[in-house]
C-alpha cells in the first residue's frame, strides 16, 4: 500500500459535521496513447470527497489532518484484473476551518486492454470503516479504429489554465482540474471540457478538411440548443490534437442535457462521435418562448419544466446513501417509461447523488402529486415481496426474469409450476388474461436451464415486446441434461402454449 498526498485548495465547502459515510463523486474517461503503430486505451478515474464528511484530527505537530484509504479494483469475466490500495493523508492545517477549506481529490490512470470491466472504488478512514464511500460501475474498453480518425472520451473539467508546473493534473501544457460530477449548479456559469482527436492523417486528401462540431442538446446527438454550438478544424497532418472547450451557462436553464462531440469530413460524413450526459440546475425562470422552442427542437422528458426544488432531507429520499440511491435507480428501471429509463441509465453511468435523489423524488411525485411517498411505499412493498418470492442466492428477486415480469405485469392470473415432468427441465407457466401491452391472453414460459444450478430464465412469451423463441421445445426438452429429447405432447407447456 503506497502513500499519496492529494489536495487542491478550492475554497470552503462547509462546516465540520461528519455524516454517516464519506460523500464523494466519481467520474471516468477513456483516452488513447499511441505505441508504435497501435493505440493503448487509458482509463482516467477521478474522485472528489467532501471535506465536511471526513474526520480531521490533530497530528503530533498540532495540525489538523485526515487519514484515509482508497482501494481501486478492475474485474472482468476472468476475475480481478487489477487491484491497488493507497493510504492517503491531507496536508496538516493549523486550524479546523483551514482543514475544511479544501477539496480533496485524486486522479488515477490505468492502461487496460479491450474488454468489459467492473470498476469498484472504496474510500474509508481506518478508524471509521463503517462510514466508507463505495462506487461501482461497468465500462467497456473498445479497441481503437484501425483505419479512420477517431475521438477520445470527453472529460468535464472544473477549470483549466496554462501551466508548466508538473503535477498529477498537468497535460499538454495545461493544468486540467476534473469536475468529478455531471451536475452543474447555479453557481457554475461555464461548462469546461477536454477531449482528444487522433490520426487525422488517415483521411483521404479529397475528404479534407476534417471538422469537429461541439454542441449541447436535449437528447444524445439531437438538435443543438440555440447558441450552444461551436465548430473547429483539425490540423490535417496531426496524429494527435488536444482540445479544451467551454460553453457559457448563463442562459442554460434547469434540465437534462448532452455535450456532443462529432468528427466529420468535408462532406459531413460522421467519422466518430461522443456524447456526455450532464444536468443543469438554475433558479432562473425559463422564458415561455424558450420552453416552446425546446419543445419544437427536441422533446425532453418534460419540455420547459424546471426541476422540482425542495429540501430533500425532509422527504422520504433524504435518508438514503449513495449506494442505496444507485440500487433504487436500478429497481425503478422496472417501472420507468422509455424516457425515464434513458435518464436512469445516464445516472447509473455517471452517478450524482444529489441530482439522483431529486430525480427519484420527482419520479414518484409524477405518480402522486399530493403524496409521492404513497406510490413509493407501494413500490418498495412490491420489491420486498418479489425479493422474497424470487431471490436467487446472491441475486435479489427484482433482478431475476420472474421478478421483472412480476413487477411489470403484476401477479399472474394463473401460475403453473412443473418440477418433475418426464424428459423436461423444471419450468413454470405464467398466464395473464389481459396485459397492458395487449388486450388478450399472455403467456410467459420460464425454465431452469440446469437441473441443479441457476435460477429460472424466461424462455418464451406470447406478449408483444417480450422474448419469443420458436425453439423453446428443444431447450425445454434438453437431451444432454434430461437424458431424453422427446417432446411430451400432453405436457402442460404444450397445452398452454402449443404453437403460440
Amino acid at each position: 500500500m503506497s502513500l499519496r498526498i492529494v489536495l487542491i485548495c478550492l475554497g470552503m465547502l462547509g462546516c465540520y459535521s461528519p455524516a454517516l459515510a464519506i460523500r464523494a463523486t466519481t467520474t471516468s474517461s477513456v483516452f488513447y496513447k499511441k505505441t508504435g503503430n497501435n493505440y493503448a486505451a487509458n482509463i482516467v478515474l477521478n474522485w472528489r470527497a467532501q471535506s465536511n464528511t471526513i474526520h480531521f484530527n490533530k497530528n503530533t505537530r498540532g495540525d489538523f489532518e485526515a487519514l484515509f484509504v482508497c482501494t481501486i479494483r478492475f474485474s472482468n469475466a476472468s476475475g480481478i484484473y487489477k487491484e491497488e490500495s493507497f493510504k492517503m493523508v491531507t496536508p496538516g492545517k493549523p486550524t479546523l476551518p483551514d482543514a475544511l477549506a479544501q477539496s480533496i481529490t485524486d486522479q488515477y490512470t490505468y492502461t487496460l486492454p479491450p474488454d468489459h470491466y467492473s470498476v469498484q472504488i472504496a474510500l474509508y478512514e481506518p478508524s471509521h470503516t463503517d462510514q466508507a464511500y463505495e462506487y461501482k460501475d461497468t465500462l467497456t474498453i473498445h479497441p481503437a479504429p484501425a483505419n479512420d480518425p477517431f475521438l477520445s472520451g470527453v472529460q468535464l473539467l472544473d477549470t483549466f489554465f496554462e501551466s508548466s508546473t508538473a503535477s498529477l493534473f498537468t497535460r499538454n501544457g495545461f493544468l486540467d482540474l476534473p469536475l468529478n460530477s455531471n451536475y452543474l449548479d447555479e453557481h457554475r456559469d461555464r461548462l469546461f471540457f477536454y477531449y482528444e482527436a487522433y490520426d487525422a492523417t488517415r483521411t483521404k486528401e479529397g475528404n479534407r478538411p476534417l471538422k469537429i462540431t461541439t454542441y449541447l442538446s436535449w437528447k444524445p446527438f439531437g438538435s443543438p440548443v440555440p447558441g450552444k454550438e461551436k465548430k473547429d478544424s483539425l490540423i490535417q497532418q496531426a496524429s494527435f490534437q488536444a482540445f479544451h472547450g467551454s460553453f457559457d451557462l448563463q442562459n442554460v436553464y434547469s434540465g437534462n442535457y448532452y455535450l456532443n462531440i462529432v468528427l466529420s469530413d468535408k462532406y459531413d460524413m460522421v467519422l466518430d462521435k461522443k456524447s456526455v450526459f450532464l444536468q443543469r440546475f438554475s433558479t432562473r425562470t425559463r422564458p415561455k418562448q424558450l420552453a416552446a422552442e425546446e419543445d419544437t427542437i427536441d422533446k425532453n422528458a418534460e419540455p420547459g419544466k424546471a426541476l422540482h426544488v425542495l429540501d430533500l432531507t425532509t422527504t422520504f429520499v433524504g435518508k438514503y446513501t449513495a449506494s442505496q440511491v444507485r440500487a433504487i435507480l436500478k429497481m425503478m428501471l422496472l417501472v420507468a417509461d422509455p424516457t425515464e429509463g434513458a435518464s436512469i441509465e445516464a445516472f447509473l453511468r455517471k452517478p450524482d447523488e444529489l441530482y439522483s435523489k431529486y430525480f427519484i423524488y420527482n419520479f414518484w411525485e409524477k405518480r402522486n402529486k399530493q403524496n409521492p411517498e404513497q406510490p413509493w411505499k407501494a413500490f418498495t412493498a412490491q420489491i420486498k415481496e418479489v425479493n422474497r418470492l424470487f431471490g436467487d442466492g446472491g441475486k435479489p428477486g427484482y433482478e431475476t426474469d420472474r421478478g421483472r415480469i412480476y413487477m411489470q405485469y403484476g401477479k399472474p392470473s394463473d401460475r403453473i409450476i412443473v418440477n418433475s415432468e418426464t424428459g423436461a427441465l423444471p419450468y413454470e407457466i405464467w398466464q395473464y388474461f389481459i396485459t397492458e401491452k395487449q388486450q388478450r391472453e399472455g403467456i410467459f414460459l420460464f425454465y431452469k436451464a440446469g437441473r441443479t444450478f441457476g435460477g429460472y430464465e424466461l424462455l418464451h412469451s406470447t406478449v408483444v415486446g417480450e422474448k419469443r423463441n420458436s425453439n423453446w421445445r428443444n431447450l425445454l426438452y434438453n437431451n444432454s441434461i434430461t437424458g431424453s429429447g422427446e417432446v411430451n405432447n400432453n405436457s402442460q407447456a404444450e397445452q398452454y402454449i402449443g404453437n403460440k
